[in-house]
């Protein structure tokens, strides 16, 4: 344990420079992958979990991306987490993840499209079908999915394995698949 947290010490401070940003206080475990990290800002006193992917895809193929992702201050993302964005996410001061949770505002190919639908999903181009940002204080349980097009409010408390597909108002508890917003029993 003592090796592994050393190891994850030295793996941070050399990894810190890469970024566009990464504040004061900032730990970034072991990464399993990181894809354009002149394109993500991180805050202060911020944690990076032990096998996330971090991608900014600036390409893809015979693409080419604009990418942001932006991380808040005292944020902790848990290990193994998936965030990925060809446009742009930003997660909020204060946001706290499960492990295993995916965040992204990217697909392979516009399924609606039946040219794409018969092309092999790694052939198919990257495609952004909008922006994700989530609020200040946003609890993420374990497993969640936050797909394209979604804004989360703050204080907003996301069930784990739920999928958000839609808008959550701020201070809203929301699970399921697809994610619904609940009343909490008093």
């Amino acid at each position: 344990m003592l090796i592994k947290k050393i190891v994850n010490k030295i793996y941070s401070i050399s990894i810190k420079h890469k970024f566009a940003k990464c504040g004061e206080m900032t730990r970034i475990n072991c990464l399993s992958k990181l894809l354009g990290p002149k394109h993500i800002f991180i805050g202060n006193n911020t944690s990076i979990g032990e096998g996330t992917y971090l991608c900014a895809w600036e390409k893809f193929r015979n693409q080419t991306f604009s990418p942001s992702i932006i991380i808040g201050n005292n944020v902790s993302i848990g290990h193994h987490c998936h965030i990925s964005a060809c446009d742009k996410i930003e997660i909020g001061d204060g946001t706290l993840t499960g492990k295993w949770v995916t965040i992204l505002d990217n697909s392979h190919g516009e399924c609606t499209l039946n040219e794409m639908m018969s092309m092999a999903p790694t052939t198919r181009p990257l495609y952004s079908k909008g922006r994700v940002s989530i609020g200040k204080n946003v609890w993420i349980g374990d497993k969640a999915t936050i797909l394209p097009r979604v804004t989360i409010g703050d204080g907003v408390i996301v069930g784990a394995n739920s999928v958000v597909t839609k808008d959550i108002p701020p201070y809203k508890i929301a699970i399921g698949c697809p994610a619904k917003i609940i009343n909490p029993k008093s």
